[in-house]
């Protein structure tokens, strides 16, 4: 059976991501897209449009000295969601990050518009982005 084209999508973010291809990842969010990180580190909250979404990503580059790598695992999904686990792998100086992460991709008309994010050890997470 073919996947989802929503599944597919988030296939190729995921792929335009750790490539950092942002021309393909601002295709794929809309305008008013909400991108939701939990948590009680330095990055965690809603980051509100695409504007702040993308610089999200950003600093996530900035503060891994651009190692941050999220390789997507598993993805289901439809016409309204698709879930996705991957394995998120970071290093800043000597610390180094490598934990599960979730992600709910809420989509409309075949762009994502809002997502959430779950980390699955949300202890170092916290610890490494604070």
């Amino acid at each position: 059976m073919p996947e989802h084209p929503n599944v597919l999508a988030v296939r190729r973010g995921y792929d335009a991501f750790n490539k950092g291809d942002t021309e393909t990842l601002i295709q794929l969010f809309d305008a008013d897209v909400v991108w939701h990180v939990p948590g009680r580190s330095s990055i965690a909250g809603d980051y509100d449009g695409r504007e702040a979404t993308m610089a999200y990503f950003g600093r996530l580059d900035e503060l891994t000295d651009g190692s941050y790598h999220a390789e997507l695992q598993v993805a289901v999904g439809d016409e309204e969601h698709v879930i996705s686990i991957d394995r998120s792998t970071a290093t800043s100086g000597e610390s180094r990050y490598d934990e599960n992460e979730l992600v709910v991709f809420r989509f409309r008309d075949g762009r994502v518009v809002e997502a959430w994010q779950a980390m699955m050890n949300p202890y170092a997470h916290d610890e490494f982005f604070s």
